[in-house]
């Protein structure tokens, strides 16, 4: 045993050497894994004088494992040898030791410990060899009490409650997960324990509520605790008894105890039972009368009130809703709900948020309720009309904002996080609020923010708190509001403003944006674009919020996170308006273009995108903007050119300036960033442009004349990704303004991009190339057949390469899927000459060896089920002439190309064991096959048949009579029905 105290102290030592260290915790692991171990630990952690502390733990642990892990190991001896060892030491310390006070104490942890194994112990022994277990215990509880105020021994008391904890986490708990196994022993347990046990501990616990509550309030905390852990499986009769309640209401004025009280209140209300039988208790528990009587005073025992009011008002609700066939218990339970009513509504107004959310479920269902209800009898009663005005009171009350809430910083921090959650749980009732009684809640929020708007209007005294409420209400009201949003009824003298048309006039009326707080501009704008449908019908009120969106409240804000996000909202509300944009265009551009200095610095990361702490995502939003205005319907055409030049002129200067000073110094690392914020900005003004018309703009100069900069750009610059990135998203958008204009530009740019390009650029870069195709078909053809072949090739280049990893792996997943997307383009867009010019046909099989590569590719089903299709298309355009005699192409080698490969795609691919019928995109791959075998005998007619008949069939051992019925079904069988059939063929033949 001195080895092992020995061991313990040198493995836990801090100071202990490296090598003896590992000795020692290797010793450790072997004592705990011999068959005898647990004999000497025993023996150590009983022993007198006591080891160390360390030492007694350690041994606890060993006991435990076996106990818990390795019982079965043990015999009916060695079970009751440490039994008897554990109740001779609990004897000791406990009741002998009992009058030795503090001296020579067992620790909290090594109590804990043992209550642990003591627990483990019990589970193994109760109730077949250890059915007085709860006895033995019970009666040390009145053994040798050196008190003689006290009938009990508070060392036993404290040491029996914490087995009874441990019992429950182990037996009890539903939170801990279980196996099939403990579960059930669990269950055998319980209904032992239920037979005689359980009463007896719950009178344990009466008498010693009774007799430590006042001395020694930490036990009857214990109690209480059990009582609320154990009452979701004992019999509620035996809780819930005249005595055991009325000392419980006691608890209630007593601070020490009040909290653990109403937590076993809770815990008791809790309890699941039938609506009758909980009606019954609830009635006998009578809660909702002592409610009144407790101090809530304090905020956090005020946050436990809250939650037994809670569970008490969910629990009624539930009985009301379950009783609807039972007019009496529905009524009774409502009337005791009534009763709760003014302290829902106390608790939903306390000043701490978290005593307010303690009651969200009951408003949540007493809310269900009042709908429900109103479907039943068409309305409300007078009493619930008064509850709803009340409680939308308190919502919107509950929805303001601290006074002492602090705006200094930029970020937003945890409190403002909670803020923003418990507002959308707010919102939640105001929503259902308004669907219960639309007039009582326009009633009251259309006059609160209205009202506070005229304050502000008329030079009233507005705290901030006010200001931002009544806008954050105007921005909640629309969508609480049934049916589409409308701003003006079409009356005789010409329109008249809605409620919410009224809101959103007072809002810009009121000047409310030029209030001098932080927290007034976003909700402003936000508003100002969430209602930018008000400004179609009343375009007089634009230049009031155009002022406020240009000026230091939103686009120039000192702010940095309201100026950025107020780019976004200008930026939404112009593309929302832009019909109406064009008398101001002069002013908003004037307005604007300081914001349009690009500025760089070490916070861009490498990629060229912006960081958190950048600017310039937002700033692209400007240059669309940009693009909006000068593109706006009514903006002259010549004045369109001089304002396009106006912004472009600069930026296609500066890029040429940056392209010099990188060429002389090439390991300036922002030169490539700021080229690519340059290039970037382009390509955003001129997303703001409408797809270009037929006939040549005499705006498309300058956009050439941009294209033209970035072609050269990308000559002496496309080693850099960055550049390349942004170059490919300004083309996407220069397609659009362009048009035809485009085209002689489209070689160049691609032989520049491929030359360096990386996977991940390559696979955003296909899809582009397909678009290009399908828009500029067929004039695209010549400079497709130049650029189809080094485009293949680089595609090819990354898709024989070997994925180091997973990120890698599906990188390349991703590109094999945008190469056959681009062969559908290229098909869709009937420009499958392409594959056959000069140039390119020498390399077509290539091309089709690797569209049948992964068509036979299970790995990727999606992926698949797209190269069969590429197959099916080649079928039905060189597959040979339909039987029908209509002329199609024809494509040398193409017809054998089919016999050799096509065809044993169609039967492989589904024989496949890996190929799962069950799966929704196998049935779609599978389908795809069966159509495509129906395609090559359209295409090739009784020759698709010889060769099934002749070669293909026979040389997979298919037998004769399936030979035949297989040629039968293609040729007689509509699509559906030989889909059906091909899958019995196919599971017959594997």
């Amino acid at each position: 045993m001195e080895q092992i105290e020995q061991a313990v102290a040198c493995a836990l030592s801090p100071n202990a050497e490296a090598s003896l260290k590992s000795q020692a915790t290797q010793y450790c692991e072997q004592i705990k894994a011999s068959p005898e171990g647990w004999q000497l630990c025993l023996s150590l952690f009983v022993r007198e004088p006591k080891s160390s502390s360390e030492a007694r733990l350690f041994s606890l642990q060993v006991v435990e494992d076996v106990l818990q892990n390795r019982f079965n190991t043990l015999d009916a001896s060695h079970a009751l040898y440490i039994r008897q060892t554990f109740m001779e030491f609990i004897n000791r310390e406990y009741v002998v030791k009992s009058d030795n006070g503090g001296v020579d104490a067992e620790p909290a942890f090594l109590r804990n410990k043992l209550a642990h194994a003591v627990t483990l112990l019990f589970i193994n022994l109760y109730p077949t060899t250890w059915p007085t277990f709860f006895s033995d215990f019970i009666l040390l509880l009145t053994s040798n009490s050196v008190d003689s105020n006290k009938r009990t021994n508070p060392k036993v008391v404290d040491f029996f409650l914490r087995v009874l904890m441990a019992i429950d986490e182990e037996v009890v708990n539903v939170t801990v997960p279980r196996t099939k196994e403990e579960a059930s022993r669990n269950s055998l347990i319980k209904d032992a324990m239920r037979e005689g046990d359980v009463q007896k501990i719950t009178s344990v616990w009466y008498e010693l509520l009774t007799e430590y509550a006042a001395g020694e309030p930490e036990i009857a905390v214990l109690v209480l605790k059990l009582m609320g852990a154990y009452v979701s499986w004992v019999d509620i009769n035996l809780i819930v008894t005249e005595p055991l309640i009325n000392l419980l209401y006691q608890f209630l004025n007593q601070e020490s105890l009040r909290t653990p009280a109403v937590e076993c209140l809770v815990e008791i209300i809790g309890k699941g039972m039938r609506p009758l039988e909980k009606l019954s208790m609830l009635q006998v528990l009578n809660v909702g009368d002592v409610l009144g009587r407790m101090d809530t005073s304090d905020s956090d025992f005020a946050e436990h009130v809250a939650k037994l009011t809670n569970a008490l008002g969910v629990e009624l609700l539930f009985i009301w809703k379950q009783t609807e066939s039972q007019p009496d218990a529905r009524a009774s339970s409502y009337t005791h709900i009534e009763k709760l009513l003014p302290y829902m509504l106390k608790f939903l107004g306390d000043e701490y948020d978290e005593t307010s959310s303690a009651v969200f479920p009951f408003v949540s269902e007493l809310l269900l309720m009042f709908k429900r209800q109103k479907k039943i009898t068409n309305g409300l009663n007078s009493t619930q009309r008064e509850l709803l005005a009340s409680l939308i009171q308190v919502v919107v009350f509950k929805m303001k904002y601290d006074p002492d809430t602090e705006w200094d910083d930029e970020e937003e921090d945890d409190e403002e996080i909670l803020f923003s959650e418990l507002r959308k749980n707010l919102k939640l009732f105001f929503d259902s609020i308004a669907a219960i009684d639309q007039e009582l809640f326009n009633n009251y929020v259309q006059s609160f923010i209205v009202s506070t708007f005229e304050t502000i209007q008329n030079g009233g005294s507005t705290h901030w708190t006010d200001a931002e409420l009544a806008l954050h209400l105007a921005y909640l009201y629309g969508e609480a509001t049934r049916g589409p949003m409308t701003f003006v009824t079409q009356q005789e003298n010409g329109g008249v403003l809605t409620p919410l048309g009224e809101i959103v006039a007072k809002m810009v009326k009121s000047n409310v944006s030029a209030y001098p707080h932080p927290s007034i501009p976003l909700p402003f704008f936000e508003n100002i674009v969430r209602y930018s449908q008000f400004f179609e019908v009343r375009s007089d009120f634009l230049p009031e919020v155009l002022g406020p969106f240009l000026d230091n409240r939103g686009l120039h804000n000192p702010r940095k996170i309201t100026r950025s996000r107020s780019w976004y909202l200008f930026y939404r509300f112009v593309k929302l308006l832009k019909v109406h944009m064009s008398p101001f265009v002069d002013g908003m551009l004037n307005g604007l273009m300081d914001l349009l200095a690009i500025q760089v610095d070490i916070s861009d990361n490498a990629s060229g995108s912006s960081n958190s702490t950048s600017s310039f995502d937002s700033q692209l939003y400007l240059f669309e903007t940009v693009g909006l205005l000068i593109s706006a319907d009514g903006v002259d055409a010549s004045k369109q050119v001089e304002y396009l030049q106006f912004v472009f002129n600069p930026i296609v200067a500066t890029i040429r300036e940056c392209t010099n000073k990188a060429l002389q110094a090439p390991d300036d690392p922002l030169i490539p960033i700021h080229l690519h914020h340059l290039v970037m900005a382009i390509g955003s003004v001129s997303k703001g442009f409408p797809e270009a018309k037929e006939g040549v703009a005499p705006i498309a100069q300058v956009f050439k004349q941009a294209t033209e900069c970035i072609l050269v750009l990308l000559e002496n610059m496309n080693k850099y990704e960055v550049v390349r990135e942004s170059a490919r998203f300004a083309f996407a958008r220069l397609l659009n303004c362009l048009g035809s204009e485009i085209l002689p530009y489209i070689l160049p740019l691609i032989n520049n991009m491929i030359t360096e390009c990386q996977v991940t650029e390559l696979v955003d870069f296909l899809p582009f190339m397909g678009l290009v195709v399908h828009k500029f078909k067929p004039s695209i053809m010549n400079a497709l057949n130049d650029l189809l072949l080094p485009l293949l090739n680089k595609v090819f280049t990354f898709l024989n390469q070997t994925a180091t990893g997973t990120d890698e792996a599906v990188l390349l997943f991703d590109l094999r899927k945008s190469y056959l997307n681009f062969i559908v383009s290229i098909l869709n867009a009937e420009m499958d000459d392409v594959f056959i010019t000069e140039k390119n046909a020498p390399h077509l099989n290539t091309l089709l060896q690797s569209i049948l590569y992964y068509a036979l590719d299970g790995e990727d089903i999606p992926t698949q089920k797209i190269a069969i299709g590429i197959l099916h298309k080649f079928v039905n355009i060189w597959g040979g002439s339909n039987t029908n005699g209509a002329n199609t192409k024809s494509l040398a080698g193409f017809e054998q190309f089919i016999y050799e490969h096509i065809v044993r795609v169609c039967f492989e691919v589904p024989a496949k064991r890996s190929f799962d019928f069950g799966d929704g995109q196998a049935v779609l791959v599978f389908g795809e096959l069966s159509s495509l075998q129906k395609s090559i005998l359209l295409k090739q007619g009784p020759e698709f048949l010889n060769f099934m008949r002749g070669v293909y069939l026979p040389s997979v051992n298919c037998p004769p009579s399936m030979i035949e019925e297989y040629c039968q079904a293609i040729q007689q069988l509509e699509l559906k029905q030989f889909k059906k059939y091909f899958q019995n063929f196919i599971r017959n033949s594997t």
